[in-house]
């Protein structure tokens, strides 16, 4: 019983900091946005890769952020499709919506929002992250998730 106890706390904790971490903000042409700051999934010697999932609450879409923060490399602008492998069967291409670079502390940070289709949404809500894809200029670029694995399926459910 204590057990059950136990776990039924863990998960009401858990499913209360994930919500803490929401962001919301309303644009001046009045979406409403929901998002979380991202976090690291792919950690490299020349770059790390966050991500975070962004919710227009104004359209209902969802968009997926990619932040590459450049450690040995040159800078470059994130273009083209993002392909997302997940644990499921399904191979994931998104459509970029916006991307840009920002000066974050004195270094370079690669930034880009891409849109999430529904079919997508559902697999992204059941399956763990496997690897994701970009393209940093012309090179295609990316590696299999090495932390939070899981992030995207958390944020997705706290955004619901």
């Amino acid at each position: 019983m204590k057990k059950i106890l136990l776990i039924i706390i863990s998960c009401i904790s858990f499913n209360i900091s994930a919500q803490s971490d929401i962001k919301t903000i309303t644009r001046p042409d009045g979406n409403t946005i929901k998002y979380f700051n991202p976090k690291p999934i792919i950690i490299q010697k020349q770059y790390e890769v966050g991500t975070a999932i962004y919710k227009n609450v104004t359209s209902g879409k969802y968009m997926i952020n990619i932040s590459v923060l450049f450690k040995t490399i040159p800078a470059k602008d994130i273009k083209g499709k993002l392909t997302i492998q997940t644990q499921g069967k399904k191979g994931l291409v998104l459509k970029l919506v916006k991307s840009e670079q920002v000066e974050m502390n004195g270094r370079k940070l690669a930034t880009a929002l891409y849109e999430i289709d529904k079919v997508s949404l559902v697999e992204l809500k059941k399956y763990p992250l496997k690897s994701i894809f970009f393209y940093l200029g012309d090179k295609q670029t990316g590696a299999t998730a090495t932390k939070n694995k899981s992030l995207i399926i958390t944020e997705i459910k706290s955004l619901e």
